[in-house]
């Protein structure tokens, strides 16, 4: 009798679950994204940074809600403008939600990509977009 090295591989419904996790967030997000876009656009809530309300210097996200606002009304360049990192962040979101969706609709292969050294890339991308901001801010 011989010993594998190779594990049977799990079912798909296991090998899917940070997809499945991943569409719920996502859906949950997009709906407590427009309850807070409505909420703001209709009570005419200001829409205030209170860490820029405080120190007068932007914070990383700043401008983020606009550019989202902005980049959902086909506005793309503006968006990216007001704030890179959100508008390049909420388009790879989408992209990765479309792409849950095609493993959990469509029964696929899921694609597990390995990343090295990926929480320095996303600080060095969040300091960058901070910089920008920074660059940019009108005091």
């Amino acid at each position: 009798m011989s010993i594998s090295a190779e594990p049977p591989p799990l079912p798909w419904k296991f090998r899917t679950a940070p997809e499945r996790l991943f569409l719920v967030l996502a859906v949950s997000a997009a709906i407590l994204a427009a309850v807070f876009v409505f909420v703001l656009q209709y009570a005419r809530l200001p829409w205030v940074c209170a860490w820029r309300g405080m120190t007068g210097i932007p914070c990383a996200g700043c401008g983020g809600t606009r550019a989202a606002v902005l980049l959902l009304q086909g506005d793309w360049w503006p968006a990216l403008v007001l704030n890179p990192g959100v508008a390049l962040g909420a388009v790879a979101f989408v992209a990765v939600a479309l792409y849950a969706s095609a493993v959990i609709f469509f029964r696929l292969e899921p694609w597990r990509p390995r990343l090295q050294g990926w929480r320095w890339w996303l600080a060095a991308a969040v300091a960058a977009n901070w910089l920008y901001l920074l660059a940019v801010s009108q005091p």
